[in-house]
This record gives structure tokens, C-alpha cells and sequence, in this order.
């Protein structure tokens, strides 16, 4: 048999919400089912894992999240409502003849758009943020590849899982014609992860205690890791229920991907059929202390990845990917289109173990509550640096778990300059200024903002709240002027580069909040002009809070 088929094939992609690589072993059906016809990437990568970000970048075709407009999971700088849905993926493949499904999970924010189906699917299933697994519904309806649709609701009718598996098997016996592409996007394993019925239970008493789970020496980490304590007793046992059930909602996931396998055969489609399964990102289990995702380590950002096409050699392949590009530029060639975007097509590599592979991936995040970071993954080493200045350097081979970064090693400085050199080209456009030094009212006064990444020079913008008064930000940056105004002033920012995103066109830009605090001249300044309730010792409670506040910069 041909490897692959010629194009176009059925393409069908099963997303998982925030399901770790070792999370496949709660998979044993699928990966059964797979192995002898899929390759598994155990080294895929998501450039910045974080839910929003990873969808977006693979539903516009590959493009890197600050291409694509999404780097966040929420308004200002991701979710549902910033994304360009005019020119994805979905759009390019109904034009070419495609009958298009999504079911299940969208976009962060998608509730905010109200009754709405994106452009480019002949059948939409869409479910909003916070959905009950058993009761919900989801917004149904269908749309054009020039036009978006509008939706009804639709009850799951019982469980979500098995509700999809429902939706695929008429969908594909609705196009015994074209050919399909199918984006089932499962809720599972992501918070509430509630385990179908019949599966409550039947993980009781497992514990997940590997990695570096609640390493008791952080000195290597950065200083915001660092202050990070050690779970108590009660919140072990919180996490060890979650995990639990995390690990359970999987089981209906399995069974409903081998249902899908088995419709699709019973279809007569099995010859002509690619099945992709993959997750948006990983999740963190107390390694490092850390809990959650959008984080450089290992467990946030390394994913699961299971591709199968008619003729390919089966195997276990170490080459680096990067999930949400490579798998965009893979359903591309797959289709039959020309492979727009930022990804490598797998395609290659699914036929001949020996073709060519990417050197590196580019990862970067820009998490809430912790700085901003930066990063590339090689065949054997990661380099991260955050927005505090601070680095981090892993040897992947002999310390898989990050738990001994090697950045102060002097025989190590050549191989780290290297990789930070490769992360400094790839980097997208970061604000890095959360705090400004203090202001004196009536002083001259003068400060820059920083910004990381993309292609200078920016352009500087005020977006939301205001500057003290007698104070002004220029568009390159410059925060000058004479404080008239006492107080601590919080205002947004937006940095735009000089680049246009070949995706929609625009530069890239991230948004973010800035604090300049402005005290008095001189302790003995009347305390009625601060506008602070008579609170004389204003000034000084004002750095005391500024002081707290974690900053990076």
C-alpha cells in the first residue's frame, strides 16, 4: 500500500484537554487498537501550553500562537473572541470540498459569542466553559466557509462522551461521499474530569507520586519557584481525588475512540482514513511544588501524540514535534492543500522513520501570576529564561525530571548561549514591565518600558485605565513627565512589533497591566492633598504594598 493514500484523506483528530504523556496509559483500547498501524511521537511538543493558545495555533493551520493572535486563554490577549476565524484551517478544507465537524470543545470564551458557528463547518457542536458532563448541552448548528452560522441548543441527552461518539457516527453516515474532516474535541480529562458512571471508582486508592513531586530542594529554580511550600496533608488529599478522576474520565474517552475506529471501518473508510490523537497541553502534579499548566516544565508542555495513516511503518519515533504546528501543516497534506503556516508536515516521517526532523522547538508562556517565560526544547536540552532574568538548563537525557538545572555550570556556558541565542530569534513579543520605580509628586520624572521578543522597534499604546496625572507614555516607550497625582495607578499597556502576522496580517502584541506609585515630596506635605482619607502615612503603606507585589522586573 501506498504510504499515504493519495490525497485527500478522511482526517480525524481527537483533542484531549490537558492529558499528560504517561496519561495514555489510561488509554489501553485506543493505543491497542493504534499501535499496529500509528507512529507515537513520545518527544511532541506544544509551543506554549496553555488551552486557548494550543487550539488556536492548530485550527488556524500552524501558526505559532503570537502569529495567530492567541497567547492567553482570556480577552485581551486570547480566547474565542481574539481569534481570527476567518482563514482556518476548517475554512481552507470545506473550500476544498470537505464535510467539516467540530464536537466538543472550542475556544476559551466561546459562550461570549453568543449563538455562533465559525465560518468553515458543515456541522458544529460547540460547548461553552463550565459545561455539567451529564446534563449540559452544547450550541448546534451548522455554517458556510465564507460565513459563520448561528446555533440552537442541543441537551447532550447524557453523558458528553458518548453524546460525540453519537454525533460522529451520523455525521460520517450523512457524507457516504466527500471526504471527512472530524475534530472531536473531548472535555476529558480537564477539571470537573467527572468519570462516566460506570468508571467512578475504579482507580480508588492509586497515587501519583512521580517526577520531581514536591522536590524538597528548589535552589535551582527561579525565585518564584522557590517561595512555592509544600503541599499540606489536606491538599495531598485533594490532589490525590483529583488525579484519580482525572484519570477515570479517560476510560470513556477510550471507548469512545474505538467506537469511532469501528463506525468508520464499518463505512467502508478504514483504507482511506487518518486518525490523529494528541493533546492541547499537559498539566503539572506537584512536580517542582507546581500545580496547573501554561509552565515550561516537562508535564505542561510535552504531550501525548498518536498518529495512523493507511501504509505507514508502525513505531515508537523520538524526533521532536511541535503538536500544534506540525499537526496543522499534517492535515494540510493530508487533504491534499498546500501547507501554509509555521509547521512541519509529519506526513514524511509517517512513511520513512528516516525522514529529516526539526533541531529544536521554540516554547514560551505568559502565565498569570508568574513571570513571563521563554524557552527552546533540542534533540537532548532545554533552555528556559523568564522575564526576571533568570535561567534554566536541562540535561532532558539524563535528567528527564528537571530536577538539577545546569545553568551555573561553567563547562555548560557554550551549549546555553547557544540555545538562548536560538530562544532570543524565536521569541514571541512580551510586555516585561509590571512595576515602574516610584514617582515624587511635582518631580521630574522619567522611566522606560521593557518589552521581550518579536521585531523592533515596537510601538507603545495606553489601553485601559490612565497614568497619574501630568504624566504621558510615548509610542516607543517612555513614560515622562510631572506627577500631579498621589497614589498607586494601575493602567494597561499594549506593545505592538513590526511584523505582520502572515495568518491575519497584523503585528504581533500582548497586553498587560502596569503600576507606577507616586508618593509625596516631603513627609510634612499636608496629608488632605493626597486624596487618601487623611491618611498621612500614605507614602509609606504605598511601598509597603508596592514592595509585596511579586514583579518581574
Amino acid at each position: 500500500m501506498a504510504c499515504p493514500a493519495e490525497a485527500p484523506l478522511d482526517v480525524f483528530l481527537f483533542l484531549l484537554d490537558d492529558a499528560r504523556v504517561d496519561q495514555l496509559a489510561y488509554l489501553p483500547e485506543t493505543t491497542a487498537r493504534l499501535a499496529p498501524v500509528a507512529v507515537e511521537f513520545e518527544r511532541a511538543y506544544v509551543t506554549t501550553p496553555l488551552c486557548c493558545p494550543s487550539r488556536a495555533s492548530l485550527l488556524s493551520g500552524g501558526y505559532t500562537p503570537s502569529r495567530a493572535g492567541v497567547i492567553t486563554n482570556l480577552a485581551p490577549n486570547g480566547g474565542a473572541t481574539v481569534f481570527d476565524d476567518g482563514h482556518t484551517l476548517a475554512v481552507r478544507m470545506a473550500e476544498s470540498g470537505y464535510a467539516t465537524a467540530l464536537y466538543g470543545k472550542y475556544l476559551n470564551d466561546y459562550g461570549l459569542l453568543g449563538q455562533y458557528v465559525p465560518p468553515g463547518w458543515t456541522d458544529w457542536a460547540g460547548v461553552v466553559d463550565g459545561v455539567d458532563w451529564n446534563t449540559g448541552s452544547a450550541r448546534a448548528g451548522q455554517s458556510a466557509a465564507d460565513a459563520p452560522g448561528h446555533t440552537s441548543e442541543e441537551p447532550f441527552g447524557g453523558y458528553v462522551t458518548e453524546w460525540q461518539v453519537g454525533k460522529v457516527q451520523a455525521f460520517i453516515e450523512a457524507h457516504p461521499s466527500e471526504p471527512l474532516f472530524v475534530h472531536l474535541s473531548f472535555l476529558a480529562p480537564h477539571s470537573p474530569h467527572t468519570p462516566h458512571i460506570s468508571d467512578v471508582g475504579r482507580l480508588a486508592g492509586e497515587l501519583y507520586r512521580g517526577g520531581a513531586f514536591e522536590e524538597a530542594d528548589l535552589a535551582d529554580k527561579p525565585a518564584w519557584v522557590q517561595s512555592l511550600p509544600l503541599a499540606t496533608a489536606q491538599e495531598l488529599a485533594a490532589f490525590d481525588v483529583a488525579v484519580q478522576e482525572r484519570n477515570e474520565s479517560l476510560y470513556a474517552v477510550d471507548r469512545a475512540i474505538v467506537a469511532i475506529i469501528d463506525a468508520v471501518e464499518a463505512a467502508g473508510r478504514g483504507e482511506r482514513a487518518a486518525f490523529i490523537l494528541a493533546s492541547d497541553n499537559g498539566m503539572m502534579w506537584r512536580e517542582h511544588r507546581l500545580s496547573g499548566k501554561g509552565l515550561p516544565y516537562e508535564e505542561s508542555v510535552h504531550v501525548p501524540l498518536l498518529v495512523s495513516v493507511p501504509g505507514a511503518s508502525p513505531r515508537v519515533d523520538d524526533r521532536l514535534v511541535a503538536a500544534n504546528l506540525d499537526l496543522g501543516a499534517t492535515v494540510q497534506e493530508l487533504a491534499g492543500l498546500d501547507v501554509e503556516g509555521d509547521g512541519q508536515s509529519l506526513v514524511p516521517a509517517l512513511c520513512d522513520s528516516g525522514a529529516p526532523s526539526r533541531d529544536h522547538v521554540a516554547i514560551q508562556g505568559w502565565p498569570a501570576g508568574s513571570p513571563p517565560w521563554a524557552g527552546v526544547v533540542t534533540n537532548t536540552h532545554k533552555y528556559v529564561a523568564t522575564a526576571t532574568g533568570e535561567e534554566e538548563f536541562y540535561d532532558l537525557v539524563t535528567d528527564p525530571s528537571e530536577s538539577s538545572s545546569l545553568h551555573a555550570e561553567p563547562e555548560e556556558a557554550p551549549r546555553l548561549a547557544e540555545l538562548a541565542a536560538l530562544s532570543e530569534v524565536e521569541r514571541g513579543v512580551t510586555v516585561v514591565t509590571s512595576l515602574l520605580p516610584d514617582a515624587t509628586r511635582g518631580e521630574d520624572y522619567s522611566a522606560e518600558l521593557v518589552a521581550w521578543g518579536g521585531t523592533e522597534p515596537y510601538r507603545w499604546t495606553v489601553t485601559r485605565g490612565e497614568l497619574p496625572g501630568g504624566v504621558q507614555l510615548s509610542e516607543t516607550g517612555a513614560v515622562v513627565g510631572t506627577p500631579t497625582e498621589l497614589g498607586q495607578h494601575t493602567f494597561w499597556v499594549t506593545v505592538s512589533d513590526s511584523s505582520a502576522s502572515p495568518f491575519h496580517g497584523e503585528p504581533q502584541h500582548h497586553e498587560a497591566p502596569v503600576t507606577l506609585v507616586v508618593a509625596r515630596a516631603t513627609p510634612t506635605e499636608p496629608a488632605e492633598d493626597c486624596g487618601c482619607g487623611g491618611v498621612a502615612a500614605l507614602p509609606v503603606l504605598l511601598v509597603f504594598a508596592r514592595r509585596q507585589k511579586r514583579h518581574f522586573l
